[in-house]
């Protein structure tokens, strides 16, 4: 999906925050055509909690499709992780009803650990299997203004590069942002006005959450220093990401071998040389891709922690999908569905994994001894993962989320490289 420049869409942008909440609808309207966020007629799974943000997204979309056309899914995952979560479940259903939608629900495993990362790794490979089984191409998420200036300062406080920092994308292959113009303040004042009453889930003030010691320490020091910051920020995230954008089309254009011809590495500007490097090697902390990019020699002991690591090989490849086997050497996956960067390691205690044929995660332990690997191969295994989830065992299986279908338009090839 192509979208319009910052400045055009800030200019937007700033008008349409001046509309009173009943705009709201319109509003999204407007932004979803302005940023080719869907397309006239497609098939879409709405990501509903019951929460505030996912709640005013289903009902906007509502409103919105006399004039906008959309066929809608209403999807709910519960992670168990409080007894009255049913009843979550419950509101979210009974919505989907009223409102004349299908509505598919799944629960989570009983062990899956209570971390951002695992819950949302499971809540997306639901989503995205919801939208395999109903033919939908685009998952709609309740992301707000607020959520991406909250992305943009974790990012930042964690020492991201213009990748981190460009945030969320109104539409990242099939994942669609549709309030992500819209501010919490404009939510909540929308939803009273048309009487809905939202869950409020008490997890979302935990402050063991990293976001939520943000949101409840941060932000509100921000706010009382400049009341513009949201708007400002938001505008900063936008811009990082076109910068992205164009730096990632600069890093495709780059000869394959570009890595190994060091006076033409030597040549590329410091941003390009960042990427090629963790493009090779996707882990890499800032020192370590600082060292490699000016050719330092590492300490004996870094030497050879890094030649022992394997690294994952990823390019673009057209191969036909009939000759692929889940227990190949090589791994092929749909490259829209992928979040790179793909990093590679070892299993760890408590890890899961939705394999190839699988309808839920299952434990990497079960996983491993069912496709027979040796117990004293298994701690050294190279498992690949995406910003998500592990994605490929090399000669076991790979992800059921992120397989190759007849949908896909762009096939990743992946290899070990142990060298």
């Amino acid at each position: 999906m192509v979208e319009q420049p910052a400045h055009t869409r800030y200019v937007a942008s700033s008008i349409l925050a001046s509309a009173i909440p009943v705009m709201l609808p319109r509003r999204v309207a407007l932004a979803i055509t302005l940023h080719h966020i869907f397309e006239a007629g497609e098939r879409v799974v709405v990501a509903v909690s019951g929460g505030p943000d996912s709640l005013a997204l289903l009902s906007v979309l509502r409103e919105i499709v006399p004039a906008f056309p959309l066929h809608l899914t209403v999807a709910h995952f519960d992670h168990g992780w409080r007894p009255d979560s049913q009843a979550d479940c419950d509101f979210v259903a009974s919505m989907a009803a009223t409102w004349g939608y299908e509505f598919r629900t799944a629960r989570a495993a009983d062990d899956l650990p209570h971390t951002e990362n695992a819950a949302r790794a499971a809540r997306y490979a639901f989503l995205r299997q919801t939208a395999a089984d109903t033919e939908s191409t685009a998952i709609a998420l309740g992301h707000t203004q607020d959520d991406q200036v909250e992305t943009l300062l974790l990012h930042l406080l964690r020492g991201s590069g213009s990748k981190g920092l460009g945030a969320m994308r109104r539409r990242e292959g099939d994942l669609a942002r549709p309030l992500l113009d819209s501010s919490r303040a404009d939510i909540e004042a929308y939803l009273a006005q048309l009487h809905l009453t939202p869950i409020r889930d008490a997890t979302n003030d935990d402050p063991r959450f990293t976001r939520n010691r943000l949101r409840q320490q941060l932000m509100p020091a921000i706010d009382a220093f400049d009341p513009a910051a949201h708007n400002l920020l938001a505008r900063t995230a936008d811009i990082l990401g076109e910068e992205d954008r164009f730096i990632e089309a600069q890093l495709a254009n780059l000869p394959d071998d570009i890595a190994t011809n060091r006076e033409a590495f030597a040549r590329l500007p410091p941003a390009l040389q960042r990427r090629v490097i963790r493009r090779l090697v996707p882990d890499a902390g800032f020192l370590e891709v600082e060292r490699l990019r000016r050719g330092d020699s590492p300490k004996p002991s870094e030497a050879a922690a890094t030649s022992s690591r394997p690294q994952v090989s990823v390019k673009i490849c057209v191969c036909d999908p009939a000759t692929f086997k889940a227990r190949d050497q090589v791994g092929h996956l749909d490259a829209d569905l992928v979040r790179l960067p793909l990093v590679v390691g070892h299993r760890k205690p408590g890890d899961r994994m939705r394999a190839l044929g699988l309808q839920q995660a299952k434990k990497l332990q079960d996983i491993l001894v069912d496709a027979h690997v040796p117990r004293h191969l298994r701690d050294t295994l190279p498992l690949v993962s995406d910003g998500e989830e592990i994605v490929w065992i090399p000669g076991v299986t790979i992800a059921e989320t992120k397989r190759v279908t007849p949908a896909t338009r762009r096939q990743l090839h992946l290899e070990i490289d142990r060298s």
